[in-house]
């Protein structure tokens, strides 16, 4: 506000000028107006943005910020789901057969089994609720189950959901990602 007093008692600013559209703290566009944008600069060092020096005058220029590649959209959203699955897995929040809370189910039924390449048969019958256990051939293993309506249990990898999930948000890169990042399977 005290600016704004300030600019009203002040002579009326120059008319506009090359050098005042460059001006990246304010812009004077009548005598009575003064258009300030918040100067920080944090924004000046982060990769999306950055100044360039062109020219014999120095003059400088903002370059179009870079977008995101395929790979990074990929990476956002896939790296919380699989630290989300961790947690679940390998805290002390849950034991073997434990249910999971009604937040973390919605999560991964939502985010993860729905891409599931077998989800008909995984679901079955329908889905009672998400639990924690140990995988039936490894016994070290912690995984997620499904419990049926009918009682039956069923293992579900969260690993080929994510795959499910990149196959079908980035038909485009996700063979290459999936390639790239994820571990091969021993086949025996």
């Amino acid at each position: 506000m005290a600016l704004y007093m300030a600019s009203l008692s002040k002579p009326p600013p120059p008319p506009l000028s090359l050098h005042a559209l460059s001006n990246p703290i304010s812009l004077y566009t009548s005598p009575a107006v003064v258009l300030s944008f918040r100067f920080d600069r944090t924004a000046f060092v982060s990769p999306g943005v950055c100044a360039i020096k062109t020219g014999s005058d120095g003059s400088d220029f903002l370059r179009k910020p870079n977008a995101p590649s395929e790979q990074d959209l990929i990476l956002e959203d896939t790296v919380p789901l699989v630290g989300f699955v961790r947690m679940i897995l390998h805290s002390d929040r849950y034991e073997s057969g434990d249910r999971l809370s009604q937040e973390h189910e919605r999560t991964i039924v939502d985010r993860l089994l729905a891409y599931h390449p077998d989800f008909d048969n995984k679901i079955g019958c329908g889905i009672d609720y998400i639990t924690v256990g140990y995988h039936p051939d490894f016994a070290d293993s912690r995984c997620l189950f499904i419990v049926r309506k009918d009682g039956q249990s069923i293992d579900f990898s969260y690993w080929k959901c994510l795959r499910g999930l990149i196959k079908k948000n980035y038909p485009l890169y996700a063979e290459s990602f999936i390639q790239t990042h994820f571990r091969q399977q021993r086949r025996s």
